[in-house]
């Protein structure tokens, strides 16, 4: 877990009764988590807005059409004995 970084902000009431809110509903145990939750949210906002507008869907349907998914790790370690044995062919 990365180590905090302790700053200070000033809410507005509106957004102080919002951060209140969040914690009477039990869904987060303090404000820190629910600031962290809001800036996860904005950071994914602005990662998304720069889709053209159709692409992501786009490319969420090339994903679904590329087959099943596979292991990362597993794939990985295939690459490297395909690669190992591409080598070894060569040095014959």
């Amino acid at each position: 877990m990365a180590r905090a970084n302790p700053i200070r902000i000033e809410l507005s009431q509106d957004m102080s009764d919002i951060v209140e809110s969040a914690l009477e509903t039990g869904d987060f145990k303090s404000a820190d988590e629910v600031v962290s939750a809001a800036l996860n949210a904005f950071q994914v906002h602005r990662l998304l807005a720069n889709f053209a507008p159709g692409e992501l869907d786009a490319l969420i349907q090339e994903g679904l059409d590329s087959g099943e998914p596979i292991d990362g790790d597993q794939a990985f370690r295939d690459i490297e004995l395909d690669l190992e044995r591409y080598i070894a062919s060569k040095s014959r």
